[in-house]
C-alpha cells in the first residue's frame, strides 16, 4: 500500500515509464481502445542506442497492431553486422566467436524475422503511434506517491518543469518505470536473483578503427587483458563507438577522460591510436539479474525492467518487456469493457512471473558464458531459440488439457497445448501467405480443421452470448494448408478446433468436434467469469 493521495481526474490506465515497455503498453492499449495516460520522468526520449534489434516473436506482437512496416522502415546503423567475439584486444586474434542472433533462420517458426533497430530509434516510433492514437504522453513528469485501493489507484504526478503536483485516479496502473522502479518501491515490492554481475562506465569516442577491425562488421567485441575489461560496440557503423569499461566491485567513480582514453587504447591494442572522447557516463550502470517478488499488487501491474532486469544478451530484456505489455493490454481491455472478471488481469502475474524467472536465469547463464564462464556456446544458442518461441504458461487464462507443457518447449516440435504459443504453420488465404499468428486480434480466433461442419454457427453463437468477438477460420479452400501440417502441429483431427487468444497463445482446444455450450464454457473460464 502506497501513500494516501487525494483523488483527482479519472483515467482508465496510467502508465509510469516511457521506455520500450511503457510505450508498447500505451500503443497496445490504444489499439484496444482503452484511454491511457503515460508519464516519463526524463525530459526527452532516450538518445543512447542500448538494445540494437528486435527478435521475431517481438515483431509478431508489433505486427498484430500494424506497426511492423513502420518499424522496418527504420534500420540500425549496424544492420548487417554479424561479428560477436572475444579477444584480448581488437587488433589481436579472436579467442572465440559466438553465433550471431541475427543469423538465426526462423522462417519455419514465424512469419516475422529479426529487425535491426536501435532502442533510441524504436522509442520515437512507438511514441508517435501512441500519440496519434490518442494517448496522453507527458515527459518530465513522474509518479511521486501511490495509493492502491479496492476501487482503483490514486497517483500523485509531479511536473519536473513547473514543480506542479496533480493527483489522478486510474482503474489500473502499469509500473514500467525501470530497474529501480520508484512505484514498485512505494508499494513495498522486493526482488531477488543473482544480483549485480558487473558495473560499467560507458565511454563514447570517435576513432578510425578500420585497421584493427580488418574488415570485420562488429556487433559486439568483448575485450579483456591485464589492463582493461569491457565490450565495444559501434554507434554509427563507422567512426563513433561506445566502450563499456568494467569497474572493480568497490569502485563507485568513473575514470577521468585521460584515463578512459588510455583504457580504450589498451582495449583496441594500438598505443598511439588517435581518439576523441565525446563523453563519459556520469554514473556507473549495472548488469544484473533480478526478478520482482510480485508482478501484480491489486490494480498495479509491474512490467519490463521494473519486474525483471537481465543481462543485455539476445535482446531478451526488450522482448520480455514487450511480451509483458501485450499480455497485460488485452486483459485490461476486456476487463475495462466489463467482459471479464478480475481473475483475468490477476492472471498476468501467474503467467508472466515464471517466464521472467526462466528468462533471467537463461540470460545470466549466457552472460557468464560469453564472459569466460563454463558452458557450451552452441547449446546456449539453442536454448535462446527455444526460449524465444517456446516459453509457455504453466497456469493462467486458458483451459488446460492432458498435454501439460513444460516451462519451455521445443518450438520445432510444438505440443499445441493450451498455455503455449500458437505454432506457426505456413497458410495461404486467397493465394496470399499468412500464418495462425496473423489471427491475433481484438478478440479470440477459432481455428478449425477442414472437417467438423457447424463451427461457423458455434463461433457466432458463442460470440453473441459472451460479448467477446470469436472469429472463425476454417482450413479449407479459402484458407489453405499447403504443407498439410496444421492438424498435426496443433494436436487435433480434421474436425477439431483451437481457440487462440488475442496475444497468440492457445486458450483451449478440442481434438474433435464439440458443441456451442462447451466452447462457451471454455471462453467463460478463460475470462474468469
Amino acid at each position: 500500500m502506497g501513500e494516501r493521495v487525494p483523488a483527482g481526474p479519472h483515467i482508465p490506465v496510467l502508465i509510469a515509464g516511457g521506455g520500450v515497455t511503457g510505450l508498447s503498453a500505451a500503443v497496445f492499449l490504444a489499439w484496444y481502445g482503452v484511454p491511457t495516460l503515460l508519464v516519463e520522468r526524463h525530459r526527452e526520449p532516450l538518445t543512447d542506442p542500448r538494445a540494437r534489434a528486435l527478435n521475431p516473436r517481438t515483431m509478431e506482437l508489433y505486427r498484430a497492431v500494424d506497426l511492423e512496416d513502420a518499424i522496418q522502415e527504420v534500420r540500425s546503423p549496424i544492420a548487417g553486422h554479424g561479428v560477436v567475439a572475444h579477444a584480448e584486444t581488437l587488433a589481436g586474434p579472436e579467442l572465440m566467436r559466438l553465433p550471431c542472433r541475427m543469423d538465426d533462420n526462423t522462417t519455419a517458426l514465424s512469419p516475422c524475422g529479426w529487425v535491426a533497430i536501435d532502442q533510441n530509434q524504436l522509442e520515437p516510433v512507438l511514441r508517435d503511434r501512441a500519440v496519434s492514437a490518442g494517448v496522453d504522453v507527458r515527459y518530465g513528469t513522474e509518479v511521486v506517491a501511490v495509493d492502491d485501493g479496492p476501487d482503483g489507484v490514486v497517483a500523485l504526478l509531479r511536473s519536473h518543469r513547473t514543480g506542479h503536483e496533480q493527483p489522478v485516479r486510474a482503474d489500473h496502473l502499469v509500473a514500467a518505470d525501470g530497474a529501480r522502479s520508484p512505484v514498485r518501491r512505494m508499494l513495498g515490492i522486493g526482488h531477488d536473483g543473482p544480483g549485480t554481475l558487473a558495473r560499467k562506465v560507458n565511454v563514447y569516442f570517435d576513432a578510425d578503427l578500420s585497421e584493427p577491425l580488418r574488415g570485420r562488421k562488429v556487433v559486439v567485441m568483448t575485450l579483456r587483458n591485464s589492463a582493461v575489461h569491457g565490450f565495444l560496440t559501434s554507434i554509427d557503423g563507422e567512426k563513433r563507438w561506445r566502450f563499456a569499461i568494467s569497474l572493480a566491485p568497490d569502485d563507485d567513480t568513473a575514470p577521468s577522460e585521460n584515463r578512459c582514453a588510455a583504457l580504450v587504447r589498451a582495449a583496441i591494442g594500438v598505443d598511439d591510436l588517435p581518439i576523441v572522447i565525446d563523453r563519459v557516463s556520469d554514473t556507473p550502470w549495472e548488469i544484473s539479474g533480478h526478478v520482482t517478488h510480485r508482478m501484480c499488487a491489486g490494480r498495479v501491474f509491474v512490467a519490463g525492467d521494473a519486474a525483471h532486469t537481465m543481462p543485455p544478451v539476445g535482446t531478451f530484456g526488450v522482448a520480455t518487456g514487450v511480451q509483458d505489455a501485450f499480455n497485460l493490454a488485452w486483459k485490461i481491455a476486456l476487463h475495462h469493457r466489463g467482459l471479464a472478471g478480475p481473475g483475468l488481469t490477476a492472471s498476468y502475474e501467474t503467467e508472466r512471473l515464471p517466464v521472467a524467472r526462466q528468462t533471467t536465469r537463461l540470460t545470466v547463464e549466457r552472460y557468464c558464458l560469453v564472459n569466460g564462464g563454463p558452458g557450451d556456446a552452441r547449446e546456449s544458442a539453442v536454448r535462446q531459440r527455444m526460449m524465444m518461441f517456446g516459453y509457455t504458461y504453466p497456469a493462467g487464462a486458458f483451459v488446460p488439457d492432458d498435454a501439460t507443457p513444460h516451462l519451455v518447449e521445443d518450438p520445432d516440435h510444438p505440443s499445441g497445448a493450451p498455455g503455449t504459443r500458437a505454432p506457426h504453420v505456413p497458410l495461404e488465404h486467397d493465394g496470399r501467405p499468412t500464418s495462425p499468428t496473423d489471427l491475433m486480434g481484438r478478440g479470440f480466433a477459432l481455428l478449425t480443421g477442414p472437417g467438423g461442419p457447424g463451427w461457423d454457427r458455434i463461433a457466432a453463437e458463442v460470440a453473441d452470448r459472451s460479448g467477446v468477438p470469436v472469429e472463425h477460420h476454417r482450413i479449407g479452400p479459402a484458407l489453405r494448408d499447403p504443407t498439410g501440417t496444421f492438424t498435426r502441429r496443433y494436436g487435433i483431427t480434421d474436425d477439431g478446433a483451437v481457440l487462440i487468444r488475442p496475444d497468440g497463445f492457445i486458450a483451449w482446444r478440442t481434438p474433435t468436434a464439440t458443441d456451442a455450450h462447451t466452447l462457451a464454457e471454455a471462453v467463460d473460464r478463460v475470462l474468469f467469469r
